[in-house]
Order: C-alpha cells, then sequence, then structure tokens
C-alpha cells in the first residue's frame, strides 16, 4: 500500500512537470509577416509600403533590431513590443535614386532580429522594379 502511494505520488509530480515544461515552452512569441514579401512593382520615385509584424504566439514579442541588405532599403517600426495576438507596423521605405544608376529588377532583404527562439532573424524579401529618372 505503501509503495502504491509513492508510486502515485511520483507520477503525479512528473506528470506536473511535465505540463509546467510544455506550458512554459508554448508560451513563446512567433514572428509572422503580413505580406512576407514588399513588392514595390515599377517605380523611378521613393515609395513606402507597410507592413505587419505579427505576434502569433503566447507571449510577448520583441523586435531587438532592423536592418537591410541595401542603403536604398530603410525600416522604421512603430513599436519594438508586440503582445500575443498583436501587431506593429513596419514600414519599409525604398529609394530607387540610393540603389545606384541601374535600371532594371532589384531584390533587397529588411532583417528583423527578435526574441522568436525558432525565428531569432525573420527576413522580408523586398522586390522593385527600377525605371528611369523621374
Amino acid at each position: 500500500m505503501m509503495r502504491r502511494s509513492i508510486l502515485v505520488t511520483l507520477a503525479a509530480v512528473a506528470l506536473a512537470g511535465g505540463a509546467l515544461l510544455a506550458a512554459r515552452w508554448t508560451a513563446r512569441p512567433v514572428v509572422a509577416l503580413d505580406p512576407p514579401v514588399a513588392d514595390f512593382g515599377t517605380l523611378s520615385a521613393q515609395a513606402t509600403r507597410t507592413i505587419l509584424v505579427r505576434n502569433h504566439g503566447r507571449a510577448a514579442l520583441r523586435i531587438l533590431g532592423a536592418s537591410s541588405s541595401c542603403g536604398c532599403t530603410t525600416a522604421a517600426l512603430d513599436r519594438v513590443m508586440v503582445p500575443p495576438g498583436g501587431a506593429a507596423r513596419l514600414v519599409v521605405t525604398f529609394d530607387p535614386i540610393a540603389h545606384g544608376p541601374d535600371a532594371g529588377p532589384a531584390r533587397h532583404v529588411v532583417y528583423l532580429r527578435t526574441n522568436d527562439p525558432r525565428t531569432p532573424e525573420a527576413e522580408l524579401e523586398v522586390r522593385a522594379v527600377v525605371t528611369g529618372r523621374p
């Protein structure tokens, strides 16, 4: 009887510990970009697009920094803490003059560093077709 009681107690402790560990693991931020691509189409002058940085997780998403692969593309956030189910606005600006003298397709990336353990660096593809100067 005593042995059975100890086994039941140990099983209960193991289940409770496992449930706590599972709850802790699933209570994490999950970053998602909406839309996942900033397509500027054809342009000859500076333009902006607004992308939503969504948090599909169960813990606050922290955006630790933003950078781009080219000086012609800049990104600005309206906030760096996103609650579960919330979103931040990421304003991406593409400047074809800063891109350089070459006309044609351009592809760059905006990098967002986050505290999402599965996606510590989210990437937003930026596309444009640069035409002649205005």
